[in-house]
């Protein structure tokens, strides 16, 4: 898959690997979590989630922007006006994850990677995933990062459902199951039904699907929408924003830093530093 290189160690070091400490993995800010809210599909009201399961609420946590078991690809973004790169380092756990999460309002550089796990608060209650999509038909467009932070390498394959994001376009698209290499044994069984009646989840069958985000051409602000039924009811879940760069601008400068020492390194501009999967001229 990805050739294991430069900073690729620091990140994919123990559990901790994935961004999260090691009881922050249940949609904690350092996972990167957002909030979901539950809506009925012909209302814009917003209703609490409910703790309990008789009414049918689908469950659901996040992590942004890395992909599990070990991810030394994933480059991260910050917009002006945000913290400087160097209040984020050094660290030993993946400062990715913080630089992206809401709070920090950055985001990626490239390519994201966002997993959705969905479940429901009982086995009794079993609810059925019928689409995911944008919430609006074409992303909120932001300015150009202040700065990028690129990070290289990666540590082997992993095989999970996979949505594909294209962000310039706008198109999301189901890949079906993609990598034949690490699963978390700790995850549940990769789905390989399409959404619909067919897919279904509970709290003892749930589901784990990852979106891939791409951005080459533009510079996006963007949320999902879950929409979801249970007894003939339609229901949705929305979750963001997000934010994905893919064009920087004549101020955005491009470090490639040491997460163990904090040496941001040198600094260049986005001119020779294309997100990766983008061409080199889009």
């Amino acid at each position: 898959m990805r050739a294991a290189l430069g900073v690729a160690t620091a990140l994919c070091a123990g559990v901790l690997l994935q961004g999260c400490s090691s009881n922050d993995c249940t949609g904690g800010s350092v996972c990167g979590a957002h909030n979901a809210v539950d809506r009925p599909a012909s209302s814009g009201a917003a209703r609490e989630p409910a703790a309990g399961a008789a009414d049918g609420t689908l469950l659901l946590t996040t992590k942004w922007p890395t992909i599990k078991s070990c991810d030394g690809a994933t480059s991260v973004a910050m917009p002006s006006g945000g913290r400087p790169l160097t209040s984020f380092l050094p660290d030993q756990q993946d400062f990715r994850s913080r630089v992206a999460a809401p709070d920090a309002k950055g985001g990626v550089w490239g390519s994201g990677h966002l997993y959705l796990d969905l479940s429901t608060g009982s086995t009794d209650t079993v609810v059925t995933v019928d689409e995911v999509h944008l919430t609006t038909r074409v992303p909120k467009k932001i300015a150009p990062p202040s700065w990028v932070a690129m990070t290289q390498g990666g540590c082997g394959d992993v095989k999970e459902r996979v949505f594909e994001l294209d962000l310039d376009k706008p198109r999301l698209l189901d890949k079906g199951v993609e990598g034949g290499g690490y699963t978390d044994p700790t995850d549940p069984p990769v789905r390989t039904n399409p959404l619909g009646s067919g897919f279904t989840v509970s709290a003892s069958d749930p589901a784990i699907i990852r979106v891939d985000a791409q951005a080459c051409r533009g510079n996006y602000e963007w949320s999902l929408q879950i929409d979801y039924s249970y007894r003939g009811k339609s229901l949705h879940k929305v979750v963001g924003p997000f934010r994905s760069f893919g064009a920087g601008g004549p101020h955005t400068d491009v470090y490639t830093p040491n997460p163990s020492t904090g040496k941001i390194g040198a600094r260049a501009s986005t001119a020779g530093n294309r997100p990766i999967g983008c061409p080199a001229a889009s």
